[in-house]
Parts: C-alpha cells; structure tokens; sequence
C-alpha cells in the first residue's frame, strides 16, 4: 500500500474525478479529499491509497505539476505519522525507571500562605 498527499485540488472537484485520474497508473483504494469542518468545502488537498508503489510512482510522475483550473497539481508520498508514545502505567510498580527518593524529613520550615485579597 502506498498512502499519497494530494495539493492544490480544485475546490469544485469530487473524489470521483481524483479516482478516475489515479486509476488510469493503478489500483486506487481510497481517495480522501479534506473539507473545511464548518462549511464543508473542500479545502484542496486530500489523500490517495493505492494498493502498489509501483502504481503510486507511476501517480506521481504523471500527475504531479499538471495544471486544472489555474491550479498545480502536486503529488508526493504521503508522511507515517509518527509512532504515539506508550500510555502511562496506572501502577507505578510498573514504571521501567526507578521512582525519585521520598524526602520524608523536611528540615526546612514550610513556606507561608499568602494572605487573601479583601472581596
């Protein structure tokens, strides 16, 4: 599978249009096209999967720099997200690092509280 990112779409083109473009290089399996979350307009960029990169090499050398509606098309492979950090163990005897010392004997006086503004 090969994951491509799509700029300057025309806002008035449909996924359809972008399938029939990909399609003609190789076997495309989803076609995102990004929308604007209050108007829903397309905000010109969108996603390609198709399912070789052979077929996504061969996208790109066609489709990237052409022009539609005064727009250029560019056409690159898409960036892995990267990879999210482990969740935090709920069980601190979990934890792959030993936990700081507990200062149990405080030798210092606690600091005082600030007095309250008047209402």
């Amino acid at each position: 599978m090969a994951k491509l990112f799509i700029v300057g779409i025309p806002k008035d083109m449909q996924e359809i249009e972008l399938v029939e473009m990909f399609s003609a290089h190789g076997i495309v399996n989803t076609v995102t096209i990004v929308t604007d979350q209050n108007t829903g307009g397309s905000k010109g960029y969108g996603f390609i999967t198709m399912t070789d990169e052979a077929g996504a090499q061969r996208a790109i050398q066609a489709i990237d720099g052409i022009t539609i509606d005064d727009r250029t098309i560019s056409v690159r492979l898409a960036e892995e997200k990267a990879t999210a950090k482990p969740a935090a163990s709920p069980h601190p005897q979990q934890r792959s690092q030993p936990a700081p010392p507990r200062r149990e004997n405080r030798t210092e006086a606690p600091k005082p509280k600030r007095p309250r503004r008047p209402l």
